[in-house]
């Protein structure tokens, strides 16, 4: 019987230390690799103006990637450029659709700020657990779009955001689990800060298999921004919560997937009167590695 008890305790005690594990971020780079990124945006939105509903629609892809030009054990240096951005808007009687693979569409209206953010190149070299250490050029700018096109790029910004490199000391797309690692089931926290947007995510480390981590996460965040359509000045905020989950290869630590949904809520301030909006958003990401030479 006390022989039983100890190989049960034993085999108890295995199972805990086992699942208390860490898992590391550490990011593995196959120099001479494409890592080909597709996204995909769903958003609806509908909003309160002088007691009629206005709703908007909108769904859009990008394709980006990265080449991995060095990689060493001690960092990685990329090249990311934009290789596609495709919309169809739907809203306020009007629908609108662009490609830019479509000649016709980049010579039409909307040609001249897709086709500057095509043509936005920039290098980042990253550290083992995905920390930006060094950018060129440190920044991107654009210039900023025509009132026609300017509802939309609002609405694409989930989209056109991949056009800007990430600020040197800051994560990487590629960063996702803590330096010093996680467990199975153990939280972190990541708190976040721009010019118009600021937030907290709280990431899981949900489940692990032989080829697979999953990392569930969800964010909390509030926004402001300004903007200006037909002269006049209006003024939104909003308040957002999002939940999704990313899905690394355990051998890489690359990103395979990663989907977020986004709930927000707020209004638009303009000439003294205030319109609610409220949107949902649908995010998914897919990562293809490309091997050198295909």
């Amino acid at each position: 019987m006390q022989k039983t008890t100890f190989f049960f305790l034993l085999f108890l005690l295995a199972g805990i230390y086992s699942n208390a594990q860490k898992i590391t971020g550490k990011l593995s780079f196959h120099q001479g690799d494409t890592l080909a990124i597709s996204v995909e945006v769903k958003q609806t939105i509908a909003q309160q103006a002088m007691g009629q509903a206005i709703d908007f629609n909108l769904n859009g892809q990008a394709g980006h990637y990265y080449n991995v030009t060095n990689s060493t054990e001690d960092n990685s240096t990329l090249h990311h450029k934009v290789q596609k951005l495709q919309f169809d808007f739907d809203g306020m009687g009007q629908k609108k659709g662009f490609n830019s693979d479509n000649k016709k569409d980049i010579d039409g209206q909307f040609g001249k700020p897709i086709k500057e953010m095509l043509g936005k190149e920039f290098d980042i070299i990253i550290d083992p657990n995905g920390k930006t250490l060094l950018v060129k050029p440190e920044k991107v700018s654009l210039e900023k779009p025509d009132e026609r096109f300017a509802l939309i790029a609002n609405m694409l910004k989930d989209l056109t955001s991949v056009v800007y490199p990430p600020e040197k000391g800051n994560a990487s797309f590629f960063k996702v689990l803590p330096e010093e690692g996680a467990a199975i089931g153990e939280s972190w926290q990541e708190t976040f800060k721009n010019e118009n947007e600021s937030g907290i995510t709280t990431y899981t480390l949900s489940a692990a298999t032989d080829s697979t981590i999953t990392v569930d996460f969800k964010t909390v965040s509030s926004s402001s921004s300004k903007a200006e359509m037909m002269g006049i000045e209006t003024n939104t905020t909003m308040k957002s919560n999002a939940a999704g989950r990313i899905i690394l290869d355990k051998t890489t630590g690359i990103i395979r997937e990663k989907t977020n949904m986004i709930e927000a809520n707020g209004a638009t301030e303009a000439m003294g009167n205030t319109m609610p909006i409220n949107s949902k958003t649908t995010i998914s990401i897919v990562v293809t590695r490309l091997p050198a030479g295909q």
